[in-house]
């Protein structure tokens, strides 16, 4: 299946319309990413296809720093943070908040990049198998954190539930951080991205009783994606 272009490279888009018929289905989606966590290497399966390891590894690691100036201060020894990464692929960023000490739980719709996780467990981090909208565990969040997961939910109605679950994750007074471009209206990418405008995500995040707190680009290589910032305030 041909692969469109990479969050960092872009083409030209055009703005989403019910008249588009070429984005992925559900089931499709769920297969695709699987196998690309399959053929893919560890960085390359959820990272940028046009950049080589090396870039990668750098986009990897300046996601993290951004994470860790959003996060870092919400944590201590004697209170670690509980923090979801949602659609966690193989799960870089979730052994790194195991390794800050935080409680983290990993979820991803692929079998592969969860058995994965697991062969790579670094101490007392969790793997489920499971969509976003789906993630039911019985406790709440200080942190739910999405990196470059939303904006490849070709279903409208998938991607809405989602927000709202993850939304539902959160506890008071904590933080919801989910990855897309700071647009002001929605756009397609290809057969498995679409852009949601900030609007809309602003306007799901606020009936749920989260704060728009901010926007942190990436500022990366010119990537226009970053991190939408919530917090929970009631």
């Amino acid at each position: 299946m041909p692969e469109a272009a990479a969050p960092g490279q872009m083409g030209a888009t055009v703005p989403v319309t019910p008249a588009v018929q070429d984005r992925l289905g559900v089931k499709e989606a769920i297969d695709f990413w699987d196998e690309r966590h399959r053929v893919r290497g560890e960085l390359l399966s959820g990272g940028d296809l046009t950049w080589d390891h090396a870039g990668n590894e750098m986009l990897y690691a300046v996601r993290l720093g951004r994470l860790v100036d959003i996060l870092g201060g919400l944590s201590s020894p004697a209170a670690p943070l509980r923090v979801l990464d949602a659609g966690c692929g193989k799960g870089f960023y979730t052994r790194a908040f195991t390794r800050f000490g935080y409680f983290a739980d990993g979820i991803d719709s692929s079998p592969y990049a969860i058995k994965s996780c697991r062969r790579e467990k670094v101490a007392s981090e969790r793997y489920a198998v499971s969509t976003i909208e789906d993630w039911s565990p019985g406790y709440l969040y200080d942190a739910v954190v999405a990196v470059d997961v939303l904006f490849h939910l070709m279903d409208d109605e998938v991607w809405d539930r989602s927000l709202r679950n993850l939304a539902r994750l959160v506890r008071l007074g904590g933080l919801l951080v989910v990855a897309d471009h700071d647009s002001d209206e929605d756009r397609l990418r290809g057969s498995y991205q679409i852009t949601r405008s900030t609007p809309r995500y602003h306007a799901v995040a606020e009936a749920e009783g989260l704060r728009p707190e901010g926007f942190v680009p990436y500022r990366f290589r010119g990537t226009p994606v970053g991190f939408h910032v919530f917090s929970r305030v009631r």
